[in-house]
């Protein structure tokens, strides 16, 4: 197999019925850990190598000779996946940084999928069958920083599990189909238990008062049928140290008009500084208004992982 890109869900209703597998949907970062005689590493579902980024995954699978696998990697906040908690340690530059960051906030490696196993390309296998040897080979391969989430049959008790829990969502998935690299398909349909969803940048407002000089709030969009719409402004849940990273970040990106396809209110456009839509961050808020804005929202953090052109309005 030569690179692939993770398989992705669409957003949707919980189907129901005997075809289908629910797995909860963890508040992580997806990754692809692959495994050869030569090599051990850890790609994005962008394809950029974050395998310094974890150190503390070296284990994952150690011993197999040659495997591929597709899961989530979570860091823990009062004993469940937390994406705030995770988010600092997305962005770590250097080798002892990563080692530092994982001595204080270590991961833990979920993995729902195995690609390849002894050489043999298993994408064209069924869920059930891929599964499978995805549970076997954590029996036959252990390691502390991995683990196997469970699967269940029961789509609704495992949708009031995760809500019980507070977790981020439910996936449930056809029993009966391949693992298709790189594509969203209906085979996999993902239910969100909170608001929250990326969001791309597409400008910023310059604070004031306390924070005279940085960005006072950040101009999101989100892509409809290739068309870039605005979803409002964010100006909350930012750390200094958040800030000054967004505004290095957003710096070389500025433009002199606005990227977003329809046109603004005064006041929406107001004081706003453009830029090209090439950052994605997730935001977590209360609803979207009839109007199409989102209300009471709250930054989370960057993902650098995410395609802005795959960043659409999720329905809630």
């Amino acid at each position: 197999m030569g690179a692939v890109r993770p398989m992705l869900a669409t957003a949707g209703a919980l189907p129901t019925g005997p075809e289908w597998a629910y797995e909860l949907k963890w508040d992580g970062v997806r990754v692809l850990a692959d495994r050869s005689p030569e090599r051990f590493t850890l790609s994005s579902r962008t394809e950029r190598d974050v395998t310094n980024t974890y150190p503390e995954l070296a284990d994952v699978a150690a011993g197999c000779p040659d495997v591929l696998l597709d899961g989530e990697v979570v860091a823990l906040a009062e004993g469940r996946p937390s994406f705030a908690a995770l988010a600092p340690r997305m962005h770590v530059s250097s080798v002892a940084a990563a080692r530092r960051a994982a001595a204080t906030t270590p991961v833990t490696y979920l993995v729902f999928d195995v690609l390849r196993l002894y050489g043999v390309d298993l994408t064209g296998r069924p869920y059930t069958e891929r599964r499978a040897t995805l549970e076997r080979l954590q029996a036959e391969r252990p390691g502390r920083s991995w683990t196997v989430p469970p699967s269940f049959d029961d789509g609704p008790a495992t949708v009031a599990a995760g809500q019980l829990q507070g977790l981020e969502g439910v996936v449930a998935k056809r029993r009966g189909s391949p693992y298709r690299p790189g594509a969203r398909t209906a085979d996999w349909v993902k239910v969100r238990l909170i608001r929250r969803q990326e969001f791309v940048v597409c400008g910023y407002e310059v604070g004031t008062g306390g924070r005279s000089g940085q960005i006072g709030a950040l101009v999101l969009g989100y892509y409809e049928n290739g068309t870039l719409r605005y979803a409002g402004q964010v100006g909350s849940g930012f750390s200094d140290t958040t800030l000054r990273e967004l505004g290095a970040l957003l710096e070389p990106l500025r433009r002199p008009q606005s990227p977003i396809d329809e046109t603004l209110q005064t006041a929406e456009r107001h004081g706003v500084i453009w830029c090209a839509p090439k950052v994605v961050v997730e935001v977590a808020f209360g609803e979207w208004t009839p109007a199409g804005r989102l209300r009471f929202p709250t930054y989370q953090g960057l993902r650098n992982d995410k395609d802005p052109r795959e960043v659409v309005r999720e329905p809630q």
